[in-house]
């Protein structure tokens, strides 16, 4: 690449699609970097991003690590096995489960910073306005986090925390959904459609403040039976 990229995404699943996807939308500037050079350039070639080489990610300012747990600290000792040099490049963490402060103890001559979505990462990628949780301070990072979303100060744990509520509750809700319609004898067309449109936009409407008549009485129900 003959321009510095300042942005670069290690990691182009969903996560780091999501994330591409919406900085494309805001004309922010990202390359992205992949071991497999096809996949690369095919997801260069939709997010309108540019390929990082390895080499290329010691040049970048921020790199945004959208890995999972267990790749981050093999990834980085590959980099640093191949000499790439990662001293003067800010690495976030996005791996929900990975505490920064273990990266911090396994590599103390990088600097790291921490930031978590909460959220799911298809919703980030259709609608963007996402959560991310951060204790930095550095204005590059707020920034650009804040333009494809909200950021929250506070501890890197509450992303985990919030992330695996929810997906308990969602989980149980939509399978205590499903075998009721199956006890009750619905054709699986119909399951389908419940589980896959119905719910989560009644969920979304609530969340939002937007429930027709009958979701609101239903939720007024509660709130009184709760009351009561």
């Amino acid at each position: 690449m003959t321009e510095k990229v300042m942005w670069g995404t290690a990691g182009i699943g969903k996560l780091g699609t999501a994330l591409l996807t919406q900085w494309a939308g805001q004309k922010l500037k990202t390359g992205l970097y992949h071991p497999d050079a096809e996949k690369a350039e095919r997801a260069a070639n939709a997010l309108s991003a540019d390929v990082l080489s390895r080499k290329a990610l010691g040049e970048l300012d921020y790199l945004v690590l959208a890995l999972p747990a267990d790749q981050m600290i093999p990834f980085i000792k590959s980099l640093q096995k191949d000499n790439i040099p990662l001293e003067k490049t800010t690495l976030i963490n996005m791996a929900t489960k990975l505490e920064t402060a273990g990266l911090r103890a396994a590599f103390p001559e990088l600097n790291w910073v921490s930031v978590k979505f909460v959220g799911h990462a298809e919703s980030l990628k259709r609608d963007g306005r996402g959560l991310f949780i951060t204790e930095e301070v550095d204005e590059q990072i707020r920034s650009r986090f804040s333009s494809i979303g909200h950021i929250e100060s506070a501890p890197e744990k509450i992303a985990e925390q919030v992330n695996k509520l929810a997906t308990s509750h969602a989980v149980r809700a939509a399978k205590k959904m499903e075998l009721e319609m199956k006890e009750e004898g619905w054709d699986k067309v119909y399951i389908n459609e419940a589980m896959r449109s119905l719910f989560p936009e009644v969920v979304r409407a609530y969340a939002d403040g937007n429930l027709g008549q009958f979701g609101r009485k239903i939720a007024e129900d509660i709130e009184k039976g709760k009351s009561s």
